[in-house]
């Protein structure tokens, strides 16, 4: 009885957290403590393929409610104001169908919508990040053990501040995801 009750608990701890990488350029004028945080690569390297920033996103989740997803990729499975977080809202998943492979607008005003959070790196930074830029999905369901795959494209990070939230750009982002949509807590915070 008792191994069958490790071999459940063992069971329940490895769901695959899924692969990906969310990866760029970043200039943070108050980072912490009023510094700025340069992480940013040789003028002679395009936004597109710098890698200077690296997320270390390691825990992928997506959280359905109503017809909309909140999709999470962050360092570790803590919550959001704990870590490092790229996070995207779709406001109407169904508007998805028929898309898989096409590049769709993330911004303020589209049905995808992006926000950067660096509670970690940043603690003191007051800054507001809106993300402006593309994603191409390969493959995407809601329910449990679906796939969801895709590649980032060339996200930028403005200061989201400015009116119409088009300000000032702080860096470009860009990577790949391959997860599996998994139910319950940790991956879904408020799940019952």
């Amino acid at each position: 009885m008792k191994r069958l009750l490790a071999m459940l608990a063992l069971s329940a701890c490895s769901e695959d957290p899924g692969t990906g990488r969310v990866v760029g350029s970043l200039s943070i004028p108050a980072c912490e403590a009023g510094e700025p945080l340069e992480v940013t690569c040789e003028p002679d390297i395009p936004l597109e393929t710098c890698e200077a920033f690296d997320l270390q996103a390691d825990f992928f989740a997506l959280e359905p409610y109503g017809d909309g997803v909140l999709m999470r990729f962050q360092k570790g499975g803590r919550i959001l104001a704990l870590t490092d977080a790229l996070v995207l809202t779709i406001g109407d998943h169904r508007l998805l169908r028929g898309n898989l492979g096409r590049t769709l607008p993330v911004g303020p005003d589209q049905n995808i919508r992006g926000a950067l959070g660096l509670f970690h790196l940043c603690p003191d930074s007051t800054q507001s990040y809106a993300i402006h830029g593309f994603i191409r999905f390969e493959a995407f369901g809601v329910d449990k053990n679906d796939h969801v795959r895709g590649v980032l494209e060339r996200l930028e990070v403005r200061d989201g501040r400015a009116l119409g939230g088009v300000g000032r750009l702080l860096g470009v982002l860009h990577g790949d995801f391959d997860f599996q949509v998994h139910k319950g807590r940790p991956y879904q915070p408020f799940a019952e």
